[in-house]
């Protein structure tokens, strides 16, 4: 509808839209993939759409691997620079891109710790041990941040299981049970003496 004391004309207020004619040019040429599965049974043909479709999903899929490799590479090479917060980004696409992937959990983890972020730490230390149960070195890792938000018992549980899992391994004996047994002693003593002086 055009209004008669309009200054606009009507042709100005209808939809936009490209329009292209069709000409017997457009219309005789099809593409080479439709020629070639004329020979094809019916049935073959009914699930060509499908084949296709399946073929596109492995090339995204190798794709996002590829680019989650990459992005975990930045990230390893920003923390020894010393560049967590850049580091966590970085893991953050690849983890987008491959959720399943529990070692981008656990180096997100440690750069999280190194940052004072306990909590977040923690979190994405918990998401790799459940995403890689049998993986003790993301045990070890949910055991340093549970130490971080003063969990000193559920750490030790913790690093008990890593040492379960691998109890070739020097460090968790030496370093990290020796430590946390440590704090559970003195957080034992500290218990005592408050009860001591409430009475």
């Amino acid at each position: 509808m055009c209004p008669a004391d309009s200054s606009v004309s009507c042709a100005t207020m209808t939809s936009f839209g490209w329009k292209r004619k069709v000409t017997d040019k457009v219309a005789s040429e099809k593409p080479a993939a439709f020629d070639d599965n004329v020979e094809e049974s019916e049935g073959a043909s009914d699930n060509l759409f499908l084949v296709l479709a399946k073929k596109r999903k492995l090339c995204v899929l190798e794709d996002c691997i590829s680019k989650s490799t990459r992005l975990v590479k930045e990230g390893v090479t920003l923390a020894e620079a010393e560049r967590y917060w850049e580091a966590i980004k970085r893991w953050d696409e690849a983890i987008q891109l491959t959720p399943g992937n529990s070692e981008i959990y656990e180096m997100k983890a440690q750069a999280l710790m190194e940052l004072s972020e306990v909590f977040p730490a923690t979190q994405s230390a918990e998401k790799a041990v459940s995403l890689d149960p049998l993986w003790w070195v993301a045990h070890q890792t949910l055991a340093r941040a549970q130490l971080g938000l003063g969990e000193v018992e559920l750490a030790k549980r913790t690093i008990i299981r890593a040492i379960h899992l691998n109890p070739s391994e020097r460090e968790l004996w030496e370093d990290d049970l020796r430590w946390i047994c440590s704090l559970c002693d003195q957080k034992k003593t500290m218990k005592r003496e408050r009860k001591d002086e409430n009475g």
